[in-house]
């Protein structure tokens, strides 16, 4: 065959066959699949390929019909599965190295006719496969398809890759003490896509006085359900968080545990398991916890922070375990094999009474290479008093990088799952998108010291706002070395997921969420705003098609956001250039609107009063410092310095203007008034 004729065949459009395999350039078409699966695969594999045919039929608008038995002559044929798959291509899987949860997608031309092979080893990579196949889906018009040709091979870094949910709360659907059960069903879905396979929840026992409220015990029901759906239909193992000896002691005045306030004194407290009937307290606390979501996989007792009890020997942290064994033994629906877990954060004893100004974890430096030795042996003698005292199956949360260190000196790795605290996002931190990926990057090598880690998990305050930190600390937890690429690589994968339509503009939008120029964010914002608008951002992608309340979700917080950037880029500008006091005034104003806009949309504002309030008002970046600087020389007018009645009557007409819109709190404490401090403070 000539190459002129070989390129009139690819100019229509045709290609050439060559029996098992796809041409270079060819689309694989998966319109009208037919997708076989073995009767006898677990439920999650079953509900993936039910996924997969929804995704395709939301796309293509045609069914997608699945069948439990070989057609030859169907085409194209999506084949899932061990089994089925060696009933179409025998020996495909022969001799790979693809472990329990690596995974194979295939593509080939069997007697003329078009297949796709997902398969692994096992169900459990089966279902890996799957998600990537979701992944790989792009679609143009009404036409579903993958890249071709595909023979793709992999399997993970780490046996367990996983998220924690925690954090304030914030305002629906911001904060996750706020979602019901569809919406964690549907995260749940968005973190199965990107390959996770543990999800570590925290329903908040420590909020729920003994005996339970009707609200309190459907509640836990509803964890208990989504326990079921992230096993039974994600195919995840699933612990719960839980302290080991705060209780609540009463309901806070708030029948409803989804808003209930945490941690007051009156409605929380620390038990000491030293005392007897302190001991019992915890026992059944821990009693009706574990009767009523008795389908997990592991509970995980955090040391500290909440609880923990000051000088008390570790033996009274064993003596919690073992209650806590007893009753798993006798509750859980998998009795002895349910795993008991130490969150390893701060240390048993070593803490003191909770106050709200810990901010231990927030602080850590989780690249220090040279961590205090009093931690390393501390959580040494944890790990030899679990294994002396503890019945198996225990396991380890190392909360900070020393305790890997812990881990690997008593050789632990393999029961130990990292869980960098604030990699992804700092708690309790202003809601934001946290975009930059260095300092995950640098965070996340300190695992190349300690081959043999189990397990990898991140945490989420804002889970919604934080994509694309998590999706690229789960792609690490998934290939390690995946680590290394470019931060716009990473977020032109996200944003394919998310809105594969308009993908660069996502991209130029999530960057602009750091630029300095106003004019380059206002026209990111601009494009975004008008697509919006006109209902053009085009179908969501796998991800996209998951977020909640609505699948703009992702859109419309860029845009509150890029707004503020805009505004306080725009104040910026002017003070560095030549500018007037009219005119400072304007632009405060549009960048505290902006701001308090985004606070209300989110629920920061109810922050302001617990006294933790972080906001972005007067940041420490250095830029910022140095316009307040300049602004108030402004004020100062013919003064030397301007003084604080001075800049006090500069802000009184910009509070009453935003008075007319938001509340007293969220204007006066949560803005006008750091924002008078900063400018009186400044140099």
């Amino acid at each position: 065959m000539t190459n002129r004729f070989l390129a009139f065949l690819l100019v229509l459009g045709g290609f050439v066959r060559v029996p098992g395999v796809f041409a270079a350039s060819e689309r694989v078409a998966l319109n009208r699949s037919v997708i076989v699966i073995d009767r006898d695969e677990p439920s999650y594999v079953q509900y993936g390929v039910k996924d997969l045919s929804d995704y395709l039929k939301e796309i293509s608008g045609t069914g997608v019909s699945v069948t439990t038995s070989v057609d030859l002559e169907a085409e194209p044929m999506i084949v899932v599965g061990k089994k089925m798959a060696e009933q179409v291509m025998p020996g495909i899987v022969a001799e790979k190295n693809l472990g329990e949860q690596g995974y194979l997608i295939k593509s080939a031309i069997e007697n003329g006719k078009r297949r796709l092979i997902v398969t692994g080893m096992s169900p459990k990579g089966t279902n890996n496969g799957l998600a990537a196949l979701m992944r790989m889906i792009q679609a143009k018009g009404e036409s579903a398809y993958v890249e071709g040709p595909l023979d793709v091979q992999s399997k993970p870094s780490f046996t367990l890759r996983g998220i924690h949910l925690n954090g304030w709360p914030l305002s629906y659907p911001y904060a996750f003490r706020a979602w019901h059960e569809k919406d964690w069903k549907q995260f749940i879905d968005i973190v199965w896509y990107q390959g996770a396979n543990l999800f570590f929840l925290w329903p908040f026992m420590e909020i729920m006085p003994v005996p339970l409220s009707p609200e309190d015990e459907a509640y836990l029901q509803e964890v208990q359900r989504v326990v079921d759906y992230a096993q039974k239909q994600r195919g995840m193992e699933v612990w719960i968080m839980h302290s080991a000896n705060r209780i609540g002691t009463s309901d806070c005045g708030d029948r409803d545990p989804r808003p209930r306030a945490y941690w007051v004194k009156q409605c929380q407290e620390d038990m000491n398991p030293a005392d007897p009937q302190q001991f019992e307290k915890i026992m059944k606390s821990l009693e009706v916890l574990y009767r009523t979501v008795n389908n997990a996989d592991g509970f995980a007792m955090i040391d500290s922070d909440p609880g923990g009890w000051p000088q008390s020997p570790l033996s009274d942290q064993i003596k919690i375990f073992k209650g806590a064994r007893a009753l798993l033994d006798r509750y859980n629906a998998k009795r002895a094999e349910a795993k008991l877990i130490d969150w390893m954060w701060i240390g048993w004893g070593r803490h003191r009474f909770f106050t709200s100004s810990d901010t231990v974890g927030a602080q850590y430096d989780w690249t220090d290479k040279n961590p205090d030795a009093g931690d390393v042996a501390f959580m040494e003698e944890t790990i030899r008093a679990f294994r002396r005292d503890l019945a198996e199956p225990w396991w380890l949360i190392a909360g900070m990088s020393p305790y890997l260190r812990s881990s690997q000196k008593e050789q632990a790795l393999g029961e130990t799952v990292f869980l960098p605290y604030g990699a992804i996002e700092g708690e309790p931190s202003f809601p934001s998108t946290n975009v930059p990926l260095d300092p995950v990057r640098k965070t996340l090598e300190v695992l190349s010291d300690y081959p043999g880690t189990r397990g990898l998990m991140g945490n989420n305050q804002t889970p919604l706002l934080q994509l694309p930190r998590t999706y690229y600390f789960l792609s690490t937890a998934w290939d390690y070395a995946s680590r290394e690429r470019n931060q716009r690589d990473v977020l032109l994968e996200l944003s394919g997921y998310l809105y594969p339509e308009h993908k660069e503009l996502i991209v130029d939008c999530y960057l602009a969420l750091g630029e300095t120029d106003p004019q380059k964010i206002k026209s990111a914002l601009e494009r975004l705003e008008g697509l919006v608008k006109q209902g053009h951002l085009g179908p969501p992608g796998v991800i996209g098609r998951r977020l909640f309340p609505d699948q703009l979700q992702v859109a419309k917080d860029l845009i509150l956001q890029l707004r503020i950037c805009a505004a306080r880029q725009q104040l910026l500008q002017a003070l560095f250039s030549k500018t007037d006091r009219g005119e400072c005034e304007k632009l405060i104003e549009d960048y505290l609107d902006a701001l308090l806009a985004w606070n209300r949309q989110t629920g920061w504002e109810k922050i302001i009063n617990i006294g933790i309030w972080r906001g972005p008002i007067y940041s420490t970046d250095n830029r910022f410092k140095e316009g307040l600087s300049i602004l108030k020389k402004v004020l100062a007018g013919g003064s030397r310095v301007a003084s604080y009645a001075s800049i006090s009557s500069f802000f009184e007409p910009i509070a009453k203007r935003l008075l007319k819109k938001y509340g007293e709190d969220a204007v006066v404490a949560g803005c006008i008034e750091p924002m008078k401090k900063a400018v009186l403070q400044a140099p």
